[in-house]
């Protein structure tokens, strides 16, 4: 696992060739506090923040390779065969409840509170580590990525409940 996130971003033209480089690796890349950093880092300076006029755009974009990065490392240790449907589901609050209905047919209830239960700890892990980075702007764009994740695992959580028999 020598590989880092920031090595692939300032190779990537884009985010989407930077997000099928890291789904590529099928989450075995470099996800601690110094890679975190770099990533940061290197985003700042192709995209320096402003105190006035925003480009949100941007701040967007940081939260989304955050997202990508995350949800590649939460994916890891679930089974091949509801990777893709996790993941899109991480991507998108709306696709939770057809993921949700879909995997309460496939692997029932017991299958769906596990793997939550993996999921979860797996961005717990990963919240550990940002907490590890210091205050300022690059700790700031991977808390705002990772609170999208927590919250559609709260609704994914919620759908799930519901669904069960």
């Amino acid at each position: 696992m020598s590989v880092s996130p920031v090595e692939i971003f300032l190779a990537a033209e884009d985010v989407a060739s930077f997000r099928n480089s890291i789904k590529a690796l099928g989450g075995e890349f470099v996800f601690d506090s110094a890679a975190m950093i770099a990533l940061g880092t290197a985003y700042f300076e192709k995209y320096p923040d402003r105190g006035h006029d925003r480009n949100m755009d941007e701040v967007r974009l940081g939260y989304e390779l955050v997202r990508i990065c995350a949800i590649e490392k939460m994916v890891r240790e679930i089974p091949a065969e509801r990777k893709k449907l996790y993941a899109t589901a991480l991507n998108s609050a709306a696709a939770v409840g057809t993921a949700v209905d879909g995997l309460v047919r496939s692997i029932g209830a017991e299958g769906l509170a596990a793997d939550h239960a993996l999921l979860s700890a797996a961005l717990e892990n990963i919240k550990r580590t940002i907490d590890e980075i210091p205050k300022g702007m690059v700790k700031e764009r991977f808390v705002g990525g990772v609170t999208a994740l927590f919250n559609i695992l709260y609704v994914f959580k919620l759908k799930a409940r519901s669904a069960a028999p």
